[in-house]
């Protein structure tokens, strides 16, 4: 592991994942657990707690975006790979506003979406929102992050962070209250994130994390801080594991539906749509 030097980098989803394993009740109650054991088996044990935790994450995570897929009818799907690409976290209706278009302008209703998962208490509140809007989450995200909130809440175990957890589950949940509890972690190790000179919030942006010091910025603690904060947070595991998954929401891709001509008929049918994991 390579020494920080005043500014740690990570990506969004990677800090957000690494900080969720960090505060989950199994992290917590083994961290607490009275076992009679060396700290380095201790820590060895917690280290692959952390990163298992990591891969559950997005196996959680990709989920959630199956669910955004479902939702879309076949024609919207079929128009969002011709127009945007076989990137299924590009298109607008997943990323952006959740649902079918189609659907909300009132061109057929969507019987066919699950209704459970719709009444749920992990769904997302669907609402129009502009292409180029990227201030908040993608939907998908957001419900994965309230299904873990919920699952979090749902223990006895108790948590300094329940507050923030809370946040993250009533319907208007967003980037505010994604970020809140992401500080809120960062503080308790004397850091915080830069602010970004943008209103972009996406998976992918590379954040800055800086140590909070009333001393000089070259002041050699300020090392100090962000490695420990590395190693707390198991960063380097997190990073490794969320940028070679197969499960990250980039490297899932669309394969379209093939078409058949029923005899007799003009109009097409779709046989079968199903999801590509990129390898």
């Amino acid at each position: 592991m390579e020494s920080p030097s005043r500014c740690l980098q990570v990506t969004r989803l990677t800090l957000i994942h690494a900080v969720l394993a960090y505060i989950s009740p199994e992290f917590t109650a083994m961290s607490y657990l009275p076992l009679a054991l060396p700290t380095e088996i201790r820590l060895r044990i917690l280290t692959h707690l952390h990163l298992t935790l990591s891969v559950s994450l997005l196996e959680s995570l990709s989920r959630s975006l199956q669910n955004a897929l479902d939702d879309l009818c076949n024609t919207c799907r079929t128009y969002n790979f011709h127009v945007y690409g076989e990137n299924l976290s590009e298109w607008p209706e997943i990323r952006v506003t959740g649902g079918c278009w189609c659907a909300k302008v009132g061109a057929h209703p969507r019987l066919e979406i699950a209704h459970d998962r719709w009444n749920s208490d992990t769904r997302v509140e669907a609402k129009i929102r502009s292409p180029i809007t990227d201030s908040d989450p993608p939907p998908y995200f957001v419900c994965h992050l309230r299904h873990i909130a919920v699952t979090y809440l749902s223990t006895t175990s108790p948590s300094p962070y329940t507050r923030e957890i809370e946040a993250m589950v009533t319907s208007h949940a967003g980037a505010k209250e994604i970020d809140a509890l992401v500080s809120r972690v960062l503080r308790h190790f004397h850091c915080s994130v830069t602010p970004s000179k943008t209103r972009a919030w996406n998976l992918e942006d590379e954040l800055c994390i800086v140590p909070i010091s009333e001393g000089r910025s070259d002041d050699p603690s300020n090392d100090e801080i962000l490695c420990t904060l590395q190693l707390a947070l198991e960063l380097d595991g997190h990073r490794d594991i969320v940028s070679h998954s197969k499960l990250h929401p980039q490297n899932v891709k669309f394969t379209p539906p093939l078409i058949s001509h029923p005899p007799g008929k003009g109009c097409t049918s779709f046989l079968f749509v199903r999801m590509l994991i990129n390898v």
